[in-house]
């Protein structure tokens, strides 16, 4: 990755940026002007207080010092700005300029780069999530064209996703336990549970709260992190472990307008890419802390926490299989001939973490 970042920045400081996703020259860094303040703005869907937040606003300083006050970053949390579904395209088309980002997490945009959030692939951590999903978009450029007019500047796994429902359901075990459950989830998982009579309803997470208080849902196949960290843990009263990496696990970082980017003089460029690679490492222990001290906080609250055995925990597995499949079929008819080789290549990759 140093070697990636060392290589990109002496790109950045000739002023022809490969960002683009057809591999043309970017238009040549501006001189810098040392008058000249930039202000870009940032958007996170979620709210400030929590380790994301938290971790956005340091950065958000420390780009600010290393610049001298030349980039001032403002941040809109908790949809301040724009709606969490409207994240990627207000990016694309500039209203904002930097944001945090699901993948998956806007409807019909990143089809083939969903492949690192398919369910049940056995994927371990949060960090052997991000360093397989690097590697893909390494081997296979057409990853990060399908990006568009925005580029990562950093994306990482989110932790495993288990089961939590309420006390006005039960411990789900099985998929024959889910008969009737509203919950929130990964949308990939809408057939197959839908066949065990349950219903995905995902609220925006600022609706989280009121969505579970008032049966709205009754679950979330959801990791940790959000259940403690953004204070559910008090309307859960079942949580089902599906082994180390859970049933799957999302991916989130933040994301960046070329435009914006390319507006910037090539020193600005350097500390954004440098300190955005800089707060991964941070980001990735907050992750494994938070969700150790919420399964603690659960097991003292007195909730019911189950760790499913191997063979529970492949029933889940094999429930998720006809999911690849559909991917790669869907992604092959979108016109992406590399779908299945993304796949495979990414299985064998998960191998080499077990």
């Amino acid at each position: 990755m140093k070697k990636l970042l060392l290589v990109l920045l002496a790109v950045i400081v000739a002023g022809t940026l490969g960002f683009t996703a057809c591999g043309e020259s970017e238009p040549e860094a501006p001189a810098l002007d040392p008058d000249k303040v930039y202000y870009l703005k940032y958007i996170d869907w979620g709210p400030e207080f929590w380790d994301i937040g938290v971790r956005a606003k340091e950065w958000i300083a420390e780009v600010e010092k290393r610049t001298n006050g030349k980039v001032i970053i403002e941040a809109y949390f908790a949809e301040s700005l724009v709606k969490r579904l409207d994240t990627y395209r207000s990016l694309e088309t500039g209203v904002a300029d930097i944001a945090l980002y699901v993948l998956g997490g806007n409807p019909g945009v990143h089809q083939l780069n969903r492949v690192i959030d398919l369910p049940g692939t056995g994927i371990p951590n949060e960090r052997a999530q991000m360093e397989i999903y690097k590697k893909l978009r390494d081997k296979y450029p057409e990853l990060d064209e399908e990006y568009g007019n925005v580029f990562v500047l950093r994306m990482m796994g989110l932790p495993p996703e288990h089961i939590h429902t309420t006390d006005k359901f039960k411990q789900v075990l099985v998929p024959e336990d889910l008969a009737g459950l509203k919950t929130y989830a990964n949308i990939l998982w809408e057939e197959q549970i839908s066949a065990y009579g349950a219903a995905i309803v995902n609220p925006s997470p600022m609706e989280w709260y009121t969505s579970l208080d008032t049966n709205l849902i009754q679950g979330m196949f959801m990791h940790w992190n959000a259940v403690y960290d953004v204070g559910l843990l008090e309307l859960f009263k079942y949580h089902t472990i599906v082994g180390e990496g859970g049933m799957g696990m999302q991916t989130i970082g933040w994301i960046m307008n070329r435009d914006s980017f390319n507006q910037l003089p090539a020193e600005y460029r350097k500390i954004i890419l440098e300190t955005a690679e800089e707060w991964q490492e941070p980001s990735l222990e907050d992750s494994v802390n938070t969700a150790r001290e919420g399964r603690a906080a659960a097991i003292e609250m007195g909730h019911e926490v189950v760790d499913l055995t191997p063979a529970q925990q492949q029933v889940w597995f094999d429930l998720s299989e006809p999911i690849h499949e559909q991917w790669i079929a869907e992604s092959e008819a979108a016109g992406f001939d590399t779908a299945r080789d993304i796949f495979n290549d990414m299985m064998d990759m998960i191998e080499d973490y077990k």
